[in-house]
């Protein structure tokens, strides 16, 4: 199945640049192109944790205009009433490796008729409130989304493959149901690593129901692993091999419990969102359930509410991750079977850092942000942000880190955020 969709991948891309560049000639009239930007600087109290935004973006040390900076277009052709395709772009501090990567949405949508519509090449793993618009800063109303929520649903971002969408008027509101099938690949980067995690299927389901003032979401997704490549842990490996089984009884089940092929991620979340007079609240909760032995189960979410003050909106922000797992501890080698005191030096690093890896991938923390929004223009808008956060030990998993820190009990980081947002 891994194949066949990475085919079907290639093959919509390529259908896609074909297409449009035969008909947009003749019919550009029907072809529109939106774009959004954010242009946002970030400062840290903190030089060994390192802010992030996604997991799937490079962590950058210091005050920089990297972390939370991009630009992106859409590119939106309407053939018929029953068609339309879609391709979006966007240029940030990911890492690029093909020319797929450029694009965060790339498909053809059918209307079957009128409560269902049929999707097929890449899409967004329609997933939380957000999914559609997260890299739109303009569109919500934090300088930075709550990192305890959207840096591990980073892990998620698109699917390639087909949805089909059910949309029904019921009472007041529109119910939406979608279910997708296709694979997926994350991009877990660190400072000066890049490791990748392949999944030959996904499945996604989703609830929605939307009224004037409230929305209510509610996801599961299913996520079957093909391959793993992590960096740190391909060294490790290599190394451990080499050693005689009865040194290290142990590491036989280590080794075997962190192939990702055919681990499975179960992924669900509820959300809602309200909205009325000056009034704005949403929240979002999640769980991971995660078989493959680097992780583990996670249970993570927040709670926002702003107030808008004709251009101006300040807000509050709650947000919480926690490990749903004890922390892993290395069981050590039988050094006493051990005469060889290189073999038992090499052993020590390994097992340190096994250690270290595991540490690295925990997420424990919480934090509070207070900011607010200004509505200076039309289609502008300007944000600042404060948050605090606490880091319990070991759990600083979504930071990115160059070097092993220890934190005895807990840290605090404080980080400021300042953004200014476009649509155009």
């Amino acid at each position: 199945m891994f194949l066949f969709w990475n085919k079907c991948r290639l093959t919509v891309f390529a259908l896609l640049s074909t297409y449009l560049a035969t008909v947009c000639g003749t019919v550009c009239a029907q072809v529109t192109v939106n774009g959004f930007a954010t242009l946002g600087v970030t400062a840290s109290s903190s030089d060994e944790f390192i802010f992030r935004t996604a997991i799937n973006r490079w962590p950058e040390e210091g005050t920089n205009l990297l972390t939370e900076s991009l630009v992106g277009l859409q590119l939106n052709y309407h053939v018929s009433d029953k068609v339309d395709v879609v391709v979006q772009s966007t240029l940030e501090n990911k890492h690029y490796d093909s020319l797929s990567d450029y694009f965060d949405l790339a498909f053809v949508r059918y209307q079957i008729n009128r409560n269902y519509s049929v999707r097929i090449g890449r899409m967004n793993n329609n997933a939380y409130i957000l999914s559609e618009y997260l890299e739109v800063g303009y569109s919500y109303l934090w300088a930075t989304p709550p990192i305890e929520f959207y840096t591990p649903s980073s892990y998620l971002v698109y699917i390639d493959g087909i949805e089909l969408q059910y949309r029904k008027l019921i009472d007041d509101g529109i119910l939406q149901a979608t279910l997708a099938v296709g694979n997926s690949k994350a991009d877990l980067l660190n400072v000066d690593s890049e490791s990748v995690l392949e999944n030959d299927y996904v499945l996604n389901s989703t609830l929605t129901y939307e009224t004037e003032h409230w929305l209510l979401k509610g996801t599961f997704s299913h996520f079957h692993g093909h391959k793993a490549r992590v960096e740190a842990l391909d060294q490790l490996q290599n190394l451990a091999t080499g050693f005689p089984e009865q040194w290290w009884p142990f590491m036989g089940e280590l080794l075997e419990s962190l192939d990702y092929k055919n681990q499975s991620i179960q992924y669900a979340v509820i959300g809602v969102n309200y909205q009325k007079d000056n009034w704005l609240v949403k929240s979002e909760v999640a769980y991971f359930n995660i078989d493959w032995g680097l992780s583990g189960d996670l249970g993570y979410g927040y709670i926002s509410g702003g107030y808008e003050f004709e251009q101006f909106t300040p807000y509050v922000t709650f947000a919480i991750i926690d490990s749903l797992y004890d922390r892993h501890i290395i069981e050590q080698p039988r050094y006493e079977l051990i005469d060889d005191p290189v073999a038992q030096q090499t052993l020590a690093f390994l097992q340190t850092n096994f250690q270290t890896l595991y540490d690295s991938a925990r997420m424990d923390q919480y934090s509070v942000s207070v900011g607010i929004r200004w509505d200076f223009l039309p289609t502008w808008v300007a944000k600042g942000q404060v948050s605090h956060y606490r880091i319990n030990r070991p759990g600083a998993g979504l930071w990115g880190i160059d070097t092993p820190v220890n934190i005895e009990d807990h840290r605090h980081v404080s980080v400021l955020s300042l953004n200014v947002s476009t649509i155009f």
